[in-house]
């Protein structure tokens, strides 16, 4: 297994091929322009054999053609970087890892198919859900009643022929398609522990009834009304699994399965459900705001990250978040954009959000704009970034940063 952390520079031997692959990455994905590419660059070292590679934003797991596995973990020591993954999936469910101690090369994907095979055996166990649903049948015996529009348009209503229509009980659904699917992702993965390997493959006969679903996306677009309560915790696991199945390129040439998460995009949910904790009573937060640039008759738009209202639908304040190191200083760039933003937005407060520690706080003034730099309190003191994905289930908790009334002039 090839072991690399996003954004940083690893020097790793690689043949030609491999090589070949991993700079295909660096193309970004099909028809994104603006998506983040996999991989930042790959450049020979001048020995033979051995190559440059650095990683883009994204933390999970793919294969490449010559079978050897790509484990790329968080430049961050995140505390809990499991609850991050929930709120960005935005379902119900903590990924707790009951690995043993000693496993510190556990990697993402090895912590989620851990829950996911704990979750699907309990749901195997009490049995998979079943539901009726109407069926067609153009072979004797015929149950049910005549299908007048299927036979018309099957057989042109021959009277020789005859199409009914009849409800079957059957556990070939959405909710189990769905858990299937992930299950097809997880185990087409290489995992260190042999023991997580056997697990998943011994869920495999119980999904033998379970059609296979040509896209797997769409059935994170067809969600079922309701999910029943014993099914919450997998199926909420199993959405999480095929929602990082899609950053890959096409024409990558990369084979076997993907599970890569958009870190970039995981910060910013993270920050929006951060926020949502601290606003006062009557204020909303509004993701993605448009921000109009110029005054022209075919104006810029630009979007900031989180526009605070107040009771009457006006900007109170503007965050833009950071998927960087925290620092007291803004870079120009940053500060030019957030002060643009205010500006146009006519509001005196703005923050910018980065992984941080508590107290991790300071502030710039740029006219009547007082501009923070705040650090969110999610990274661990204690734990290294490279064992950050084998955090035990005591680290389950982020601290919930707290606004006073004495702060909320520079920090809402």
């Amino acid at each position: 297994m090839l072991h690399l952390r996003e954004y940083e520079i690893s020097r790793v031997a690689l043949t030609d091929r491999e090589a070949g692959e991993l700079a295909q990455l660096t193309r970004g994905s099909a028809g994104r322009r603006d998506k983040p590419r996999v991989i930042q660059q790959v450049l020979p070292s001048g020995k033979p054999g051995l190559f440059d590679v650095q990683p883009g934003p994204y933390v999970g797991r793919f294969t490449l053609g010559s079978g050897r596995t790509v484990d790329i973990a968080s430049r961050f020591p995140f505390a809990d970087f499991r609850e991050l993954l929930r709120l960005a999936a935005r379902q119900p469910v903590l990924l707790r890892d009951t690995a043993a101690a000693g496993s510190g090369s556990r990697g993402l994907v090895d912590l989620i198919a851990t829950a996911f095979a704990r979750e699907t055996e309990r749901l195997v166990g009490f049995g998979l859900a079943k539901e009726y649903q109407s069926r067609t049948f153009t072979r004797p015996p015929y149950p049910g009643a005549p299908d007048v529009t299927a036979h018309l348009a099957k057989y042109l209503g021959r009277p020789d022929r005859l199409v009914t229509k009849a409800k079957r009980l059957t556990q070939d659904i959405l909710l189990n398609q769905t858990i299937a699917a992930a299950h097809r992702v997880l185990i087409q993965q290489h995992y260190p522990d042999p023991a997580l390997s056997a697990r998943l493959r011994a869920l495999g006969p119980c999904f033998t009834s379970i059609s296979r679903v040509a896209d797997p996306q769409r059935l994170m677009q067809r969600r079922p009304t309701s999910v029943p309560p014993r099914y919450r915790e997998a199926y909420a696991l199993a959405l999480l699994v095929l929602a990082g199945q899609t950053v890959l390129p096409y024409a990558s040439g990369a084979s076997g399965v993907t599970v890569l998460f958009n870190m970039t995009k995981v910060w910013e949910t993270y920050v929006g459900h951060w926020l949502a904790k601290q606003l006062p009573a009557g204020q909303r937060i509004s993701a993605q705001h448009p921000v109009v640039l110029t005054d022209d008759s075919q104006p810029m738009v630009a979007n900031a990250d989180f526009v605070i209202l107040d009771e009457q639908h006006k900007p109170v304040a503007v965050y833009d978040a950071k998927y960087r190191h925290w620092q007291a200083k803004p870079k120009a760039d940053e500060l030019y954009q957030l002060s643009t933003y205010a500006h146009r937005l006519r509001v005196q407060r703005a923050a910018l959000l980065y992984p941080g520690h508590d107290g991790q706080d300071s502030h710039v003034t740029v006219g009547d704009l007082r501009l923070a730099t705040i650090g969110v309190p999610v990274l661990s003191s204690t734990l290294p970034a490279a064992r950050i994905h084998a955090a035990t289930p005591a680290e389950t908790s982020v601290p919930s940063r707290q606004i006073g009334p004495s702060e909320s002039a520079h920090h809402t």
